[in-house]
């Protein structure tokens, strides 16, 4: 089997070869092979995995799609931008450029350029995780969350399902660019890559399984949601190893106490007042906003408000604020900083004018 699928792609490749430096030789610039033609991870419908790099749009008139003894073949055109973004990882099908072996290129500039890209991925996989890499996993979690919110809106089952493989893309961009890899052996062995990976999230493959095996929608959506959990908490522990602690500084709070008086304190108060549930709850969640915005950027201490927001009872949750800001508070009392608070209008007419 093996034999006739090489003979076939090589026969397949020499013809694309052919063709281009027939038609479009000063359209592309580069051919190469990646995939199972690379890692001999063949099947008995393998196809043929190549890289064709145009320059122009011209170039794209060498592409075909199409069926050969029953296996289906996609000749098409990818661009240096591509592999760029590719190189950089902002585009997770790496191994159309790290796996690639060029067997054509147009002349020895395009072959250069080609290898320092494919050294460029290299090295990120080589070096430390960054915090630029980290943020570029963050994006693929963060997309994971959207999709997830946009499939639990959804009833039918084989919508939820085809919402749910957005998820599972997602994730799988998350774990490699967390691990610094890339996946070489294609869908079918995604999983199997996953769990020889050094960071797996836990219980990855049990709670893939369960959502493979989902027959409704809520199983979809628990297994679905179990797995983004997971990888999360990946994240988090990976991110608290590689990101440096902010601090608070005199700079970054000065205001930021007075401010929370000035736009929520007094609005928590007369909620309180006049039994204004919405009020409440939409300055309680602004404030904890802030208080998770600084703790994030800052420093600060965690705080949590809104575990205390109770419609049925405003009051305790105003005296739940009022304690919160005390505990915001230490944080200037720790840096020698004085809350600017002033009896009357001369008094702070004295501060301010000096």
């Amino acid at each position: 089997m093996k034999n006739t699928i090489e003979k076939t792609n090589q026969v397949l490749l020499d013809l694309v070869i052919q063709k281009v430096k027939a038609e479009y030789e000063n359209d592309i610039d580069l051919i190469g092979v990646y995939g199972s033609c690379v890692t001999g991870d063949y099947h008995e419908k393998s196809d043929l995995d190549v890289l064709v790099v145009v320059n122009n749009e011209r170039g794209y008139g060498f592409s075909r799609c199409f069926i050969l003894n029953d296996i289906g073949y996609d000749l098409y055109g990818s661009t240096w931008s591509k592999l760029e973004d590719i190189a950089s990882f902002d585009h997770t099908f790496t191994a159309e450029l790290v796996d690639a072996e060029i067997v054509y290129y147009r002349n020895g500039e395009s072959a250069e350029r080609f290898k320092r890209l494919k050294q460029q991925a290299l090295e990120v996989m080589k070096n430390p995780l960054t915090p630029e890499m980290l943020n570029k996993a963050k994006k693929h979690l963060d997309d994971a969350i959207l999709a997830y919110g946009k499939m639990m809106l959804e009833d039918e089952i084989g919508v939820v399902r085809h919402a749910s493989g957005e998820v599972i893309y997602c994730l799988a961009n998350t774990i490699s660019l967390l691990n610094r890899t890339y996946y070489k052996l294609g869908v079918k062995r995604q999983l199997e890559e996953i769990l020889a990976m050094r960071l797996v999230p836990e219980n990855y493959e049990t709670n893939f399984h369960g959502f493979l095996l989902a027959e409704t929608v809520t199983e979809i959506g628990e297994w679905t949601g179990k797995l983004i959990k997971s990888v999360k908490k990946l994240y988090q522990d990976i991110a608290e190893k590689t990101t440096s602690n902010p601090k608070p500084t005199r700079d970054n709070l000065r205001g930021t106490y007075e401010e929370i008086w000035s736009n929520l304190y007094n609005k928590v108060r007369y909620a309180a007042q006049h039994e204004d549930m919405f009020l409440a709850f939409s300055a309680g969640e602004s404030c904890q906003g802030f208080y998770d915005h600084m703790h994030q950027t800052c420093g600060t201490s965690r705080i949590e408000l809104m575990k205390h927001f109770d419609p049925k009872n405003l009051n305790n949750f105003a005296d739940e604020f009022a304690k919160a800001m005390e505990l915001y508070k230490t944080e200037y009392e720790k840096l020698g900083m004085k809350v600017q608070s002033y009896d009357s209008l001369e008094a702070f007419k004295e501060d301010y004018l000096g």
